[in-house]
């Protein structure tokens, strides 16, 4: 009867009339970042003539679709409870591999290849770390965040790269399909991809429900440990992505490429709506976290406010919106 009962929570089975209400369905969190959204859209269109402008609109899709594209793979280390330090590193060093390997004329799908795997990797031992060596995930990736980023300053000997574009490799940054930029596009692919993945298979659901018990899931017979192994191993994977991108948009990779994306990451997945204790998140609302942040720091821009002033804005806004899943949370249990 146990076992029963802990697969109910593992393998929800939904009854087809309820399947397209919670396909319709759009909880608060979402409207509440939808009104917030529009506010500050509202309230630009008459601060800046220059905010409304389609140029300008799709620099912040563009801006936004980096910080995206990784926050999507936190909401998954997130979800089991844990987190994810390093993936501003694993941006860097994998970025570095894939200018390195072109650099040295190596083909461009196999550098490719070669700067996810070192993200792929990154993340397989970290995951390791945790689980078979009981370190803590802020530790160990924080460790891990130290590390990577000091294999990249003595590899380069902090003197950036370049000189390893290829007219094929600066698609991926810097061309456009349909006339949008490749980046958004990819983040759009990325989103699709995951929000199945997280929704309807159930390496999602099992993603879900690690962080809400891990020892239903542990009872219910699934291997914990290889869980969180693939969840870090595709947030490693997803960072590797992103470094590729920079390397392709910004054409050329500093040691200290990607350094704070992962600040910027978490706090765009907790605007969404991801619980920092786990079994809580959204990839819409991670989605529409990103665009916020991004957008705010395009209208401080445009307002020419000290950049200093962005990162106070920023730092305020994570405060409020963990106070406010806090909050949320603790009615919840009451009720």
């Amino acid at each position: 009867m146990e076992n029963k009962t802990q697969e109910s929570i593992i393998h929800p089975q939904p009854s087809i009339s309820s399947i397209p209400n919670r396909m319709l369905r759009m909880d608060r969190q979402i409207i509440g970042l939808i009104i917030f959204l529009a506010i500050i859209m509202i309230v630009m269109s008459f601060a800046s003539e220059h905010f409304f402008s389609y140029i300008n609109l799709m620099n912040v899709l563009q801006q936004s679709a980096f910080v995206m594209i990784l926050a999507f793979g936190m909401t998954f280390v997130l979800s089991t409870g844990g987190i994810d330090l390093s993936v501003g590193s694993i941006i860097g060093i994998s970025g570095g591999m894939t200018a390195w390997l072109l650099f040295n004329d190596v083909n461009i799908v196999l550098a490719i290849a070669g700067g996810l795997c070192v993200g792929l990797i990154i993340g397989i031992v970290n995951g390791f770390v945790i689980t078979k060596l009981g370190v803590s995930p802020f530790i160990a990736t924080l460790s891990m965040m130290v590390v990577a980023r000091g294999i990249l300053y003595v590899w380069t000997e902090a003197i950036p790269f370049r000189s390893y574009m290829k007219s094929n490799f600066d698609f991926l940054g810097q061309g456009r399909f349909l006339n949008i930029q490749f980046p958004i596009i990819l983040a759009l692919i990325t989103f699709i991809v995951l929000l199945f993945i997280y929704r309807k298979m159930r390496f999602g659901r099992h993603v879900l429900a690690l962080g809400s018990s891990e020892e239903a899931v542990r009872i219910s017979g699934i291997k914990v440990d290889l869980l969180r192994i693939k969840v870090y191993a595709l947030s490693g994977l997803i960072a590797a992505i992103v470094g590729i991108i920079l390397a392709s948009r910004l054409a050329t990779v500093h040691p200290e490429m990607g350094k704070n994306y992962e600040l910027t990451a978490i706090a765009a997945a907790i605007i969404g709506g991801t619980s920092l204790a786990g079994g809580k998140g959204s990839l819409v609302g991670t989605a529409f976290g990103a665009i916020i942040l991004s957008l705010i720091n395009n209208s401080l821009n445009l307002l020419n406010v000290d950049p200093y002033w962005e990162t106070m804005v920023v730092g305020a806004i994570i405060l409020i919106a963990v106070t406010v899943n806090t909050w949320s949370g603790n009615i919840k249990q009451k009720q």
